[in-house]
């Protein structure tokens, strides 16, 4: 396997971001302490409750890469990506007991077989992102920390993809960014309080990726062997 195949695996464990939604009747800026109003703190909840979920994460780079990745999670840390699109048939799986990654690049037990640490440069992007910190309450923790001097805004009620959501955006104080995002717009399901829709800036105001979470399924029973296979 090449290695621009393997870190551009790496670059796919970026397209967790989440989010969680508790419906909105005002709008405008709030204090991001105040749980009773604030989406990211409900958000925050809704993960914390949830023991596993299953997404299917359509995403598009400012460089129009276009990826389709079913991504499954199951606490306390477990997580598997199968690859539509590119590399169709690839499947990479982290698992927490025993500290690995596990990548197939021809498909889940066929030839060959990586087994790296998650510090691998070769499965991490140019910004040092993670297999094993890739899910929503990562995402969740990113947000708060540029909530704590930043702003939050409910922007609206919009429709998304067939989901009543609330859309909310972060922007972190000055330039400061986490993971090199300084704002995050994300679109928030009024119903389930996950993410339908999220979109990362850069501080000049550059769209990073867009990523559209489709078909999700919270607290899934995973087959025995789903992340061991």
């Amino acid at each position: 396997m090449s290695v621009s195949f393997v870190s551009l695996v790496a670059f796919t464990t970026l397209l967790v971001v989440s989010c969680t939604v508790c419906p909105a009747e005002k709008r405008g800026t709030f204090s991001p302490y105040d749980t009773t109003e604030d989406p990211v703190a409900f958000a925050q909840q809704s993960f914390t409750s949830m023991t596993s979920y299953q997404v299917m994460l359509r995403s598009s780079s400012a460089q129009e890469e276009n990826k389709i990745i079913r991504y499954s999670y199951q606490k306390p840390g477990y997580v598997r990506m199968d690859f539509t699109q590119p590399h169709s048939g690839a499947v990479l799986i982290f698992n927490p007991v025993s500290g690995k990654v596990t990548l197939w690049p021809f498909g889940a037990g066929s030839l060959p077989i990586l087994h790296l640490s998650p510090t691998n440069s070769l499965i991490q992007d140019e910004r040092g992102h993670r297999v094993d910190r890739s899910d929503i309450g990562v995402l969740l923790g990113n947000i708060r920390h540029l909530q704590r001097e930043g702003t939050t805004t409910v922007v609206a009620q919009e429709r998304v993809a067939g989901r009543e959501t609330t859309h909310v955006s972060v922007v972190g104080p000055g330039i400061m960014t986490v993971d090199g995002v300084h704002r995050y717009d994300v679109w928030l399901d009024n119903y389930h309080r996950l993410p339908v829709k999220v979109i990362g800036y850069a501080p000049d105001g550059q769209r990073l990726e867009t990523v559209l979470l489709d078909a999700m399924v919270i607290n899934i029973r995973f087959p025995a062997n789903f992340f061991t296979p």
